[in-house]
């Protein structure tokens, strides 16, 4: 490790200085947000009396010699707010929620990643409608994107496609129970990497600076993430201005495959609810007008509890109920090699039974 010390000092002086100029970047579009209208004050709900869903999801999974199997199991964890207080906190199905199983024949590593991923998320989504129909909150927040991610899309002759399939019609009832409830539907990403935000910021910082000035910002900003520019641009209590969810959702790989009646209204907005944590990514549906600063507001009162720690409490819940330890799925593979013994199909990988 010694002999690489040199280049550790290197690597490290070249983070620095992009990350300097990066918040040269971030101080210039605050100075241009008055003309561009780029960053807006948040104030937060005084939660007088609303409910708030968090839904999340927890899964194990564990490749044998003739199977797979995963383990799922999602929760929506209910937070009901009075004079910006929290009440009480209800759980569906329950606070111990079940645990489902599935076991397939062998599938390639690439599809049974598509697989799973797919059978956790439509887990989180039929929960979600449930959370929806028992509890009808104002607003229901998901662990993720309220969009499967495009790297989850199997190829059409996937043995995961029907799969696939079967989740995005359970998202289009999810958007539709959002929809005739009056339930404000969001997503919040903890960890975005998206570039849409600096996307945007390079076709307009031209008409605050000019075209020459702007080429060196627009070259940095073509290699930033959105969450690394707006650490620094956003101050506690700032969103941005809202956008599209995508630049064109007819040539989105996802988004082509909804009703247009739903695609064209996903929006996103990035707000920073903790003074030393990076921005949110918040996905939603727009069914009215100002309906980001509403959802701004309330996110704003229930997150940012901790300074260094921005996710909304609910989220944080489910999270903590939902999650399934490695333990669970050694617990269930062990009780599958009691019943059936040890035959050839359920043979641990070699690569985990390696006596050396």
């Amino acid at each position: 490790m010694e002999k690489l010390i040199p280049r550790i000092r290197e690597i490290a002086s070249k983070i620095a200085e992009t990350e300097n100029r990066r918040r040269g970047v971030a101080m210039l579009l605050r100075e241009a947000t008055p003309k561009l209208g780029l960053f807006h004050r948040v104030e937060p709900s005084g939660l007088k009396d609303i409910k708030v869903v968090g839904v999340d999801g927890g899964m194990a999974k564990k490749s044998l010699h003739g199977m797979d199997c995963v383990l799922v199991r999602s929760v929506g964890a209910c937070f009901s707010y009075q004079n910006s207080r929290m009440k009480e906190v209800s759980y569906h199905p329950s606070k111990l929620p079940p645990i489902q199983a599935e076991v397939t024949d062998v599938m390639s590593d690439i599809d049974w990643n598509y697989y799973t991923s797919i059978v956790r998320e439509s887990s989180e989504v039929r929960t979600a409608i449930s959370c929806v129909e028992k509890f009808s909150p104002a607003v229901l927040l998901m662990d993720g994107s309220i969009v499967p991610h495009h790297a989850d899309k199997p190829a059409r002759l996937s043995p995961a496609y029907q799969a696939y399939k079967a989740m995005v019609s359970e998202y289009g009832k999810l958007y539709d129970s959002c929809a005739s409830s009056g339930t404000m539907l969001a997503g919040i990403i903890e960890d975005s990497r998206a570039a849409r935000f600096c996307d945007i910021a390079k076709g307009q910082i031209s008409a605050f600076i000019g075209d020459g000035p702007a080429e060196p910002v627009r070259e940095l900003l073509c290699r930033t993430r959105d969450t690394n520019l707006l650490f620094w641009a956003l101050q506690k209590g700032e969103r941005t201005l809202p956008f599209g969810y995508c630049e064109d959702p007819k040539e989105h790989p996802i988004l082509r495959d909804f009703d247009e009646k739903y695609s064209m209204r996903l929006n996103s907005f990035y707000l920073k609810t903790a003074e030393l944590d990076r921005p949110i990514r918040v996905d939603y549906m727009k069914d009215r007008e100002g309906i980001e600063d509403s959802l701004a507001s309330i996110l704003l009162a229930i997150s940012g509890h901790h300074s260094s720690y921005g996710l909304p409490a609910p989220i944080i819940e489910a999270d903590n109920v939902a999650k399934l330890s490695d333990s669970e799925m050694e617990n269930f593979y062990f009780q599958i090699l009691a019943f059936a013994g040890n035959l050839p199909s359920i043979m641990q990988l070699r690569r985990e039974t390696r006596p050396f």
